[in-house]
C-alpha cells in the first residue's frame, strides 16, 4: 500500500502535511507516501522549498506549477494533481494508493490486504450522509439529475450504489491520468451549478444545505461509477472527526481533523491556525478526539525541530 496526498502550496496545508508526515513516520509508512503539491506565481514558496530540500523528510514531494485552465474552483487542484502524477508516472496506475487529504491521519497500523482486490472494487470511507444520492436528492431531485448530467453517469446507477457512497479516504487502483482530469473538469462545472443552486434556494435551504465545496467529492463518486469501478464502503476505513469523543480515536483507523468551524475551547479548530499551530497554546478538552491530534502536533515539533514554523 502506498499513500497519495494532493495539496496546495500554502502554510495552512503544509503544516497539516508535516503533522501527517510525523504520524506516517511513527507508524512506519513515511517511505510510501507521495505528496503532490501545486505551487503558484511561477515558483514554490520559500517554505515549500525548505521542506522539499530537507534531508529530514523521507516522504516523496512532487511539485507542480499550476497550469489549470480554470482555477475558479480551488478544490479542482486535487484531481488535477492526481492527473499530473499519473501522467508523469504511468506505471504507477497499477499501484494501490490510499488517496487522502493532509488533515487525515491513521490512528494505528493497518492490515490493508482485505482491501486490495483485483475486481475493480474501490474501498473507501462511508460518506453517504453528505455525498450519497439520498442526501443529494434531499436537496433537490433536479439538482441531483443536473449533477448526473454533468458527470455523464446514469442516475439509476448512482442510486443503486447508495449504500456504498465513499469519499474522504479511498483506495484507488487502475485509474489513468485522464480519469482524474475528467473529475477536474467536471468538478468545476458542478461547483458553479451548486453555487447557482444555493443562491437561488437560499431561503428554502435544508437543515444540512448543499455544500458547493464538495463538488469534487460528488464528481469523483460519479466518475468512479461511470468508469466501471465499484465503490464499496467499509468499516475498515471508518474515521473520527475533530468533534468526536476521545475514545473514537483508538476505535477507528482514521482521524479526520474536520468538523469544528470555530474555537470553543473543547475541540481543535484547524481554521484558527492559518500559518501553523506549532509552539502555540491550544485549548482542547481531553474528552475530545482532537486532544490526540494536538498531542501529535506536539510530537511533530519534537520530530522536526528545524522544519516547524510559527
Amino acid at each position: 500500500m502506498k499513500f497519495v496526498v494532493p495539496l496546495p502550496d500554502n502554510p495552512y496545508h503544509l503544516w497539516q502535511a508535516l503533522v501527517q508526515m510525523a504520524s506516517f513516520r511513527e507508524l512506519g509508512y513515511e517511505d510510501d507516501v507521495h505528496y503532490l503539491i501545486v505551487y503558484f506565481f511561477d515558483r514554490p514558496s520559500d517554505l515549500l522549498l525548505r521542506l522539499w530540500g530537507s534531508d529530514e523528510i523521507r516522504a516523496y514531494l512532487h511539485l507542480y506549477p499550476d497550469t489549470r485552465d480554470d482555477v475558479s474552483y480551488p478544490v479542482s487542484m486535487k484531481p488535477w494533481l492526481m492527473g499530473q502524477f499519473f501522467e508523469q508516472f504511468p506505471d504507477e496506475v497499477s499501484t494501490y494508493y490510499t488517496y487522502l487529504d493532509p488533515d487525515c491521519v491513521l490512528t494505528r497500523p493497518m492490515d490493508f490486504s482485505p482491501l486490495l482486490t483485483s475486481d475493480g472494487v474501490w474501498h473507501g470511507s462511508d460518506t453517504g450522509s453528505y455525498t450519497g444520492p439520498d442526501y443529494l436528492r434531499s436537496q433537490g431531485e433536479q439538482l441531483f439529475l443536473d449533477l448526473c448530467e454533468i458527470s455523464g453517469v446514469v442516475p439509476d446507477q448512482v442510486i443503486a450504489h447508495h449504500e456504498d457512497s465513499i469519499g474522504a479516504q479511498v483506495i484507488v487502483h487502475g485509474a489513468s491520468a485522464e480519469f482524474w482530469y475528467e473529475i477536474e473538469r467536471k468538478s468545476v462545472r458542478a461547483y458553479h451549478c451548486l453555487k447557482k443552486y444555493a443562491a437561488e434556494h437560499d431561503s428554502q435551504r435544508a437543515l444540512y444545505p448543499i455544500q458547493e465545496w464538495c463538488a469534487e467529492m460528488y464528481m469523483q463518486q460519479f466518475e468512479t461509477i461511470r468508469a466501471g469501478f465499484v465503490p464499496k464502503a467499509t468499516p475498515l476505513m471508518e474515521f473520527s472527526w475533530a468533534t468526536s469523543p476521545a475514545e473514537l480515536w483508538s476505535e477507528r483507523p482514521f482521524f479526520h481533523d474536520a468538523g469544528q468551524p470555530h474555537e470553543d475551547g473543547h475541540h481543535f479548530c484547524k481554521l484558527t491556525w492559518q500559518s501553523s499551530p506549532f509552539r502555540k497554546e491550544i485549548q482542547v478538552s481531553p474528552s475530545s478526539a482532537s486532544s490526540h491530534y494536538v498531542e501529535l502536533i506536539r510530537r511533530t515539533e519534537e520530530m522536526f525541530p528545524d522544519l516547524i514554523w510559527d
